[in-house]
């Protein structure tokens, strides 16, 4: 197979993988469509994902990827700390929505959105981990067969991710319209509440990684 099209059949299918996978991005996705009764949030959110991930992509391939792994316990603190205060912050001022039509009061911009989507990916650990280990390796791979490796790579996955990201949203959306006042109550609260236990576990792996450290310095 052509050394192009397997970097970018192979950068998309694990995209796939890593966007179906319940995380904080795609949980933000189905509280923020249904919040909107929208498909747009999703498509907003990749964005703001893909924006994120553009410097990571280019300080990969500039050769700076010297990234201390002391440095992850105390990543997992924050990103766990901002998902908690996040989901905890929307169930104490949950959106409202009015009895005509469709769209939520308070709803939020399109820039709110990708900026939400760029924030959600820098918090979440498991995204820094993911490119320190198989995104360099992928970037690696495509700079054998110069930038337009580099470049196949970087848009096949964030294509993946917006599919996804796009269906999810999509169908979060539709489900909205049918679920009536309190089975959207019931699902903006489940959605949250979902993000706060990603948060609980992000700080508790920060928790053991720091108390693993400093057994290991003591004994």
């Amino acid at each position: 197979m052509n050394a192009l099209v397997e970097i970018t059949l192979t950068s998309f299918v694990v995209a796939l993988s890593g966007a179906l996978a319940p995380g904080p991005l795609m949980v933000t996705a189905v509280r923020e469509s249904s919040s909107n009764r929208s498909s747009k949030p999703g498509l907003f959110l990749s964005l703001g994902h893909a924006l994120a991930e553009a410097p990571v992509t280019v300080i990969l391939v500039y050769g700076l990827l010297n990234v201390d792994e002391s440095v992850f316990p105390y990543l997992s603190l924050i990103g766990g700390f901002f998902l908690v205060a996040t989901g905890l912050l929307s169930i104490l001022k949950p959106g409202r929505r009015n009895v005509d039509g469709g769209k939520a009061i308070g709803a939020r911009g399109f820039l709110t959105l990708i900026m939400l989507g760029a924030a959600v990916s820098l918090s979440n650990p498991y995204w820094a981990t993911w490119w320190v280990t198989i995104g360099a390796a992928y970037v690696s791979k495509a700079l054998t067969v110069g930038g337009l490796g580099v470049f196949l790579f970087y848009l096949s996955h964030e294509i993946g991710d917006l599919l996804v990201l796009g269906l999810i949203s999509k169908a979060a959306a539709s489900g909205a319209h049918s679920i009536g006042e309190k089975g959207f109550r019931i699902l903006m609260l489940v959605c949250n509440l979902a993000i706060m236990v990603i948060g609980v576990y992000f700080i508790l792996q920060g928790l053991k990684a720091l108390a693993l450290v400093a057994l290991g310095q003591t004994g």
